[in-house]
């Protein structure tokens, strides 16, 4: 399954928060990609995405996954280690007080996707039958938006769409949501954080995918469209196509 990564600055930011992870030779059985975004004054945002993704991985690497019931489990674990460790940084360092970072991540073995996330980085699925979010967004709009209270396109430009209400960090312990998904042979899976999402729409990501081209110069036109949109976020993709090897 070959699999690209795009992470930019976008037009307005002067700091890039974002991190990325796409496992390339990992000890593990499967491919798994990551995106976090992180948040906090000065540099602490770039410092918990980043930390957010080493400890998650250093907890995997010590981890044997026997069985693949067993993946979204010890994720689960990894995130909660990854989580304590950067609020005891952010409690013992004040310059990284109230540090946090969403974090999404999605595994595949064969067919099958296992996701995790907490925040409003999204996983989606593309395929015959169109495109699929597969995760719900942790932040204050898109419950809203479930609620009834608000319509997306409302939630695309409410002055609070950039609050989330889950973060990795921010407290002790973190409830992290997780899916399970069935890929078709043609499935190309993104994985993107709220600076894609939030430049673009649904339709419009649909409608690159669907593009007769390589994956590489999707991300590409992903982030371009985002950036001409205003690019108001740093843009993170990742995209893994089922239909090409590694």
């Amino acid at each position: 399954m070959g699999a690209v990564g795009r992470c930019d600055i976008g037009r307005v930011r002067i700091q890039n928060e974002d991190c990325i992870y796409i496992s390339e030779n990992p000890d593990t059985e499967f491919e798994y990609y990551i995106v976090a975004d992180g948040m906090g004054g000065h540099n602490a945002g770039e410092i918990a995405s980043s930390s957010a993704i080493k400890y998650f991985n250093e907890y995997l690497s010590r981890q044997e996954i026997k069985e693949e019931a067993d993946i979204l489990d010890t994720f689960v674990e990894a995130l909660s280690y990854s989580n304590m460790e950067i609020y005891k940084m952010s409690q013992n360092d004040s310059s990284m007080n109230g540090m946090g970072t969403t974090f999404t991540a999605a595994a595949v073995i064969g067919n099958k996707l296992y996701g995790l996330h907490v925040g409003d980085s999204r996983i989606y699925v593309y395929d015959k039958n169109g495109l699929k979010q597969l995760t719900k967004d942790h932040s204050f709009v898109m419950e809203m938006v479930r609620m009834g209270k608000l319509t997306i396109d409302e939630a695309r430009v409410h002055p609070k769409r950039n609050m989330i209400t889950r973060a990795v960090g921010i407290e002790e312990t973190i409830p992290a949501d997780t899916v399970i998904c069935t890929l078709e042979d043609d499935s190309i899976v993104l994985v993107c954080s709220d600076g894609l999402s939030t430049m673009i729409t649904d339709g419009e990501i649909e409608k690159i995918l669907k593009k007769k081209t390589d994956i590489g110069k999707k991300a590409d036109l992903l982030v371009e469209l985002a950036n001409k949109n205003g690019g108001y976020d740093n843009i993170s993709v990742i995209l893994a196509d089922r239909r090409v090897d590694n």
